[in-house]
């Protein structure tokens, strides 16, 4: 059994996951998410300072469409083997909110799902990762990722951190009456999805009212929210204000963050760590 919490604590310290897309079309990266190319861009990132490879073959991106289950199947099950083969130490996730994907993925030798859906699409997606005694990450959503956006799902009548906290407890308590241990489930607050740029920035504010830190996976990496900070309008240009709010994080000893510059918030983290040392 992977236990992911007890992981966490293992590394005393942030664990930061690299994030491996196998879509084609990444919100940030576009075309250079080919499948084709995940298994160099997983070892790139590994080598960078990755503690955790998170492959998806579905685009989570607003606006996405759908794919078929075989078709996810089809672009993470290659990409994961390869690199398990590459990389036998790594710890590795898999991105989908699909059971059979899941349960082919563990049996690959996955050791966590990331379900966006937080469990609104697989309805036995918590019991079969329970059976192959992986662990999962629950990320807050309301909505497939076309329709995530629109104004009824970005309603929060009663405020979007209560609100949050609320439905990712409801969650988590149908995950462990599946038959997961709070210690193999760590929650993530989905930023970006059904929020608009300013309930991102309250979350954000308010992270702890979800959960003890070290409990919690933050993904904002690049993402929209950030441009209303610096007005950057380009994704793949958002790498300073990603790391500004990750080291915030880093600070407060969050579990993960789910990042696509491992190299930068690895050597700030190392350096951040070495300066402290000196003052002791």
């Amino acid at each position: 059994m992977f236990v992911l919490k007890d992981f966490l604590r293992s590394l005393s310290r942030t664990a930061i996951m690299g994030i491996v897309n196998a879509t084609g079309d990444s919100f940030s990266e576009n075309e250079a998410s080919s499948p084709a190319s995940a298994v160099s861009r997983g070892c790139a990132l590994a080598a960078a300072g990755a503690d955790i490879l998170d492959i998806g073959g579905e685009s989570t991106r607003p606006g996405a469409e759908n794919i078929s289950v075989q078709q996810e199947i089809d672009r993470v099950i290659p990409v994961l083997d390869a690199l398990k083969q590459q990389l036998p130490e790594m710890i590795f996730s898999i991105d989908t909110r699909n059971a059979e994907t899941a349960g082919i993925a563990l049996e690959h030798g996955a050791h966590i799902i990331n379900d966006v859906s937080m469990l609104r699409t697989s309805g036995n997606l918590a019991k079969t990762v329970a059976e192959r005694q992986g662990s999962l990450i629950i990320s807050h959503s309301r909505v497939d990722s076309a329709r995530m956006q629109s104004a009824e799902y970005c309603n929060y009548p009663d405020g979007v951190v209560a609100t949050v906290a609320n439905e990712l407890a409801s969650a988590k308590a149908k995950a462990i009456a599946s038959g997961l241990k709070d210690e193999q489930i760590i929650l993530d607050p989905g930023i970006g999805f059904s929020k608009t740029a300013a309930q991102c920035w309250e979350l954000l504010r308010e992270l702890e009212k979800l959960g003890e830190l070290p409990g919690l996976m933050l993904g904002i990496s690049r993402k929209s929210f950030l441009a209303t900070a610096s007005g950057n309008a380009v994704p793949v240009e958002r790498s300073g204000e990603t790391l500004a709010i990750e080291l915030e994080f880093v600070s407060r000893r969050i579990g993960i963050i789910r990042t696509h510059g491992v190299r930068e918030l690895h050597s700030a983290v190392t350096a951040l760590d070495y300066f402290r040392s000196l003052k002791k």
